[in-house]
């Protein structure tokens, strides 16, 4: 078993065909199945279910999948650091981020991190709030800015910032109060992230707490999908302002601010790895930097740091 296979492995893990994983790995499939197979039998377990429409990882794969993460980053860790003399701050590091966060931070980051760390390449993981911690403990990125996480063994939580919640409305809904309140919106349809969702249970309590149900059309896991129902006129949605600040700044987009406190916390989370890089304290350092930045700016609104 080599580094080389595990890396092949963990492709094939996350794209669940063996011919996506071949052609984005940039070799022949019959020498990538090849070096599956030698891995399966060194190992003596099946790791994948073969089947027309792709493979399946069995839970012999699942759990090599969890521990490969860590040894392949463990292992580039330590060359950075071996390296070091070289390059004071280099290596890959991964963040893993909701898409609302992506949408505000994501660019700027790259930027700064650039410009500051040259030798560093970044890694941008958008995916849905639910999923984010689960990156972390399984070793596949170096941290999270999980919304409002709580203690899990073996996770660090940093706090990171507070992101007050809006009604984003397309520009032609008529809502004439400048600040709404829940019952304000009972009938209005919505579109909201899909549970499990902690910005999701926020809302459910809102309206639980008044005792009023409201209308929901359809749920969506990232904002990648609820930020353009809202713009084409399907349904409201509620977000922080970073998930639409292009579409509310061109007009495509409107809000409100409700008449109560209604927010969501940011933390920053990752595991207590001692082989962790001098380049993942500097990138998430240098989040920081930039949120405030932006924050600052008045960019990022609606927003203070913690």
């Amino acid at each position: 078993m080599n580094t080389r296979q595990m890396r092949y492995f963990i492709k094939v893990f996350e794209l669940g065909n063996m011919t996506k994983a071949a052609a984005t790995l940039h070799i022949a499939q019959p020498a990538l199945t090849q070096q599956i197979h030698l891995l399966e039998a060194e190992l003596g377990v099946s790791l994948f279910l073969r089947s027309t429409r792709g493979v399946k990882p069995t839970e012999e794969g699942t759990l090599l999948y969890k521990h490969a993460q860590t040894i392949v980053r463990q292992i580039d860790n330590t060359k950075a650091i071996l390296h070091r003399r070289d390059n004071p701050v280099s290596g890959t590091v991964s963040i893993a981020l909701a898409s609302s966060t992506a949408r505000m931070l994501a660019l700027p980051l790259i930027h700064q991190v650039k410009q500051r760390y040259p030798s560093v390449i970044l890694e941008i993981v958008d995916l849905p709030s639910a999923d984010l911690t689960r990156q972390v403990l399984q070793g596949r990125v170096d941290f999270a800015l999980t919304p409002d996480q709580q203690e899990i063994k073996g996770m660090v939580l940093k706090p990171f910032l507070v992101e007050e919640l809006l009604l984003l409305l397309h520009a032609q809904t008529s809502i004439k109060k400048r600040r709404v309140n829940i019952e304000d919106i009972k009938d209005v349809p919505l579109i909201l992230p899909s549970l499990p969702n902690r910005l999701r249970s926020r809302i459910d309590h809102a309206f639980l707490e008044r005792r009023l149900p409201y209308e929901l059309i359809a749920e969506a896991s990232t904002s990648a999908i609820l930020i353009p129902a809202v713009k084409n006129g399907l349904a409201a949605t509620i977000l922080p302002y970073s998930a639409a600040h292009e579409e509310i700044h061109d007009g495509t987009i409107t809000m409100r601010r409700f008449d109560f406190e209604f927010f969501r916390e940011i933390f920053i989370c990752h595991t207590n790895n001692i082989m962790r890089n001098d380049a993942v304290d500097c990138v998430m350092d240098e989040c920081e930097k930039t949120a405030a930045r932006l924050i600052a700016k008045n960019v990022w609104k609606y927003t203070k740091l913690l």
